[in-house]
């Protein structure tokens, strides 16, 4: 992904733009490399969470539950909170500090008080409150797009690219560490990445940067029920939902009830990821040939073939040729689903991509919860069917849901 790709069809900043927006507009790889670095950061902290609570302060692994629940509550109200922030003209600079700002501190405090309680009454809501940073770079990427006059669909594919990157380093990178160094090394390492990622958005995101679109949520006023919009969110929820499944599943289900080395589940998730950017790079492309409801349908269905034959994997060889079709599945899913979600409310895409976000949220809490709960009355191998349940009836909704109207989506960058 160099420069010129990522420039092209676009016809550069209107006049009266802000000086910092020209220079983005010259060099856009600048706001992809702060979603890419905050997504590192963020990703950095996701492994370790089981890992602290269990063997970290010795707590019974369903108190970590407790944790995940509370975080990804505070998430979804500062989702809904900041995404109208933005509807209404709020800086995103301020939203996005505030959120970077909130995780840093988290870090530090889990490094200094090792506490159980102190993780689950403070950590877990300052960490709610910064897992928002990401529907607001989303939500900023989008608006930048729009405001350069770029294909949004395309900058919006390589904006989850830098997601899957991040978590294709992050998690790996957090848990060498944390091996070698300890848990609490380990967070203030994390909190001076975060400190980083603070300064470069000082430098990188201008202080007035708003939305463009005039009067789209006055100041007091309620967002206007979208029936189209929570729609899209639906089959989000329940793809999405699937690959959480999947993915909470798949080392206990390979190393156990397969009998594959413990490796396996590694090696099987970085040909996945591997995959996964590629396709997404590609996803534009795709989304103008057959639309975003059908790339959709595309991805469910493929989704719902993967997880039938991962079911009847035995060998290692099985598991890895198949971790191509995973990673095709999920990066059409990934590099579409949010300008999918955006389309039903484009002149409102900080409360669009809040619920994107908030939907991935709730469908992770959903099916990591499931897990636990299905593997426990029968075994993972049953997850597996679970998760093709899931993908099926997202397809089942996509075929029955109508595309976003002509006048919903703008028209694109030539």
């Amino acid at each position: 992904m160099d420069e010129d790709t990522i420039n092209q069809e676009h016809s550069g900043a209107g006049k009266g733009t802000s000086p910092v927006i020209v220079v983005l507009d010259h060099y856009p790889f600048l706001v992809l490399g702060l979603l890419l670095f905050g997504a590192f950061t963020t990703s950095s902290a996701a492994p370790l969470a089981g890992l602290y609570v269990v063997e970290g302060l010795g707590q019974a692994p369903w108190k970590l539950s407790l944790v995940a629940v509370v975080q990804v509550c505070v998430t979804l109200l500062v989702n809904r909170s900041f995404g109208r922030a933005i509807d209404r003209g709020v800086p995103v600079k301020f939203l996005l500090i505030t959120s970077i700002l909130c995780f840093g501190t988290g870090m530090i405090i889990l490094g200094l008080f090792q506490v159980y309680w102190v993780y689950l009454s403070i950590v877990s809501i300052l960490l709610g409150i910064g897992s928002g940073a990401l529907s607001v770079m989303y939500s900023f990427g989008r608006l930048f797009a729009e405001q350069t006059n770029r294909d949004v669909i395309k900058f919006n594919s390589f904006l989850r690219m830098q997601t899957s990157l991040g978590w294709m380093v992050g998690p790996a990178a957090s848990l060498s560490f944390y091996g070698v160094y300890g848990f609490a090394l380990t967070y203030y390492v994390i909190a001076g990445l975060a400190v980083v990622w603070f300064v470069v958005c000082l430098l990188t995101i201008p202080a007035s940067f708003k939305t463009h679109h005039p009067n789209s949520l006055k100041v007091g006023q309620k967002v206007p029920l979208n029936i189209g919009l929570l729609q899209a969110c639906v089959p989000v929820f329940f793809i999405g939902a699937a690959n959480v499944v999947f993915l909470s599943a798949m080392p206990l289900y390979f190393s156990i009830e397969l009998g594959l080395m413990a490796s396996s589940a590694g090696f099987a998730l970085t040909v996945k990821c591997f995959v996964e950017v590629i396709v997404i790079y590609f996803c534009a492309s795709l989304i103008k040939r057959i639309g975003e409801r059908k790339g959709m349908l595309l991805a469910a269905i493929l989704g719902v073939i993967f997880f039938g034959l991962i079911y009847h994997a035995t060998r290692l060889s099985d598991v890895l040729v198949l971790g191509v079709l995973d990673g095709i599945y999920y990066g059409i899913f990934a590099g579409i689903s949010m300008t999918f979600v955006q389309n039903f409310a484009p002149e409102q895409p900080g409360v669009a991509t809040s619920y994107y976000v908030s939907t991935l949220f709730v469908g992770g809490l959903v099916g990591n919860l499931l897990t636990g709960l299905v593997a426990s009355a029968f075994d993972f191998q049953t997850t597996v069917l679970m998760a093709c349940a899931f993908a099926f009836v997202g397809s089942l909704v996509l075929i029955v849901m109508r595309d976003a109207k002509p006048n919903m989506v703008q028209p694109r960058a030539s």
